[in-house]
C-alpha cells in the first residue's frame, strides 16, 4: 500500500465528517470530494491513529427497531422436534456404552439407567446389585486391571486412602488375587501409618 500524504483540506474533512458515520460512508464520501480514492482500511487507520472518534459503537441503541420487525413468516416449524418425538439417536434404558471419564482418564463402561438420559458406570451398578449403596469415602476397583470386566468377582470395595496407598506402592497386578492380596498390605500400612500419626 502506498503511504498518502493528506492535504489540510482532506484531513479537516475526514475530521468534520467522521462523527455518527461508519468508516465506508466516510470512505465514499472523501471519495466523492477528493483524488485519488482510498479504502475504507486506510480511513479506519486514519482515524485510528489521529484518535478521531464516530461515535458508533456497533451496537444497536436503546430503542432500535430491527429493520426486520414483523416480518417474521415462520418456516422452522417443519423441523421442530413435537412433543413425544423420539430422536433417531435416542438409546432405550439399559442400553450399555463405553465412554470417557474426563474426571479419571479412563474409559469405562457405562448403563443407561433412565430418561432422558441418566447413565451410571456399569461396575457400581453390579456392585450395588450384590451389596448395596457405595458408602462415601470408599471406592470400587478391578482386581485384574481391566474396567471393562464387570464381573462382581472382579470387584472390590476399599477405602480411597487405601487406593493411594496401591498406587504409591505399586500394590497391583492383572493378577485377581495378587492385587487383592495388594489392597490388604495397603490397608495394614495405611492403618499402621494412622497409628503412629497418633
Amino acid at each position: 500500500m502506498v503511504f498518502r500524504k493528506y492535504t489540510e483540506a482532506e484531513k479537516e474533512f475526514i475530521r468534520s465528517f467522521a462523527f455518527g458515520h461508519s468508516h465506508q460512508e466516510i470512505t465514499d464520501a472523501f471519495n466523492e470530494r477528493f483524488d485519488p480514492p482510498i479504502g475504507a482500511n486506510q480511513i479506519r487507520a486514519y482515524l485510528k491513529n489521529h484518535k478521531i472518534l464516530t461515535g458508533r459503537t456497533g451496537f444497536f441503541e436503546k430503542g432500535h427497531v430491527p429493520a426486520n420487525k414483523g416480518t417474521h413468516t415462520g418456516g422452522w416449524e417443519p423441523t421442530q422436534f413435537k412433543k413425544g418425538n423420539t430422536p433417531a439417536n435416542h438409546k432405550p434404558v439399559g442400553t450399555e456404552s463405553v465412554r470417557c471419564n474426563y474426571k479419571k482418564g479412563q474409559k469405562y463402561l457405562y448403563v443407561k439407567v433412565a430418561e432422558p438420559n441418566r447413565w451410571r458406570m456399569k461396575h457400581i451398578l453390579v456392585w450395588e446389585k450384590h451389596h448395596g449403596p457405595v458408602p462415601k469415602g470408599k471406592i470400587i476397583i478391578f482386581l485384574d486391571g481391566n474396567v471393562l470386566n464387570t464381573d462382581i468377582d472382579n470387584l472390590m470395595m476399599i477405602d480411597r486412602s487405601v487406593h493411594a496407598r496401591m498406587n504409591q506402592l505399586g500394590l497391583r497386578s492383572r493378577d485377581p488375587e495378587i492385587t487383592r492380596t495388594g489392597a490388604y498390605v495397603a490397608e495394614l500400612v495405611t492403618k499402621v501409618s494412622e497409628v503412629k500419626k497418633r
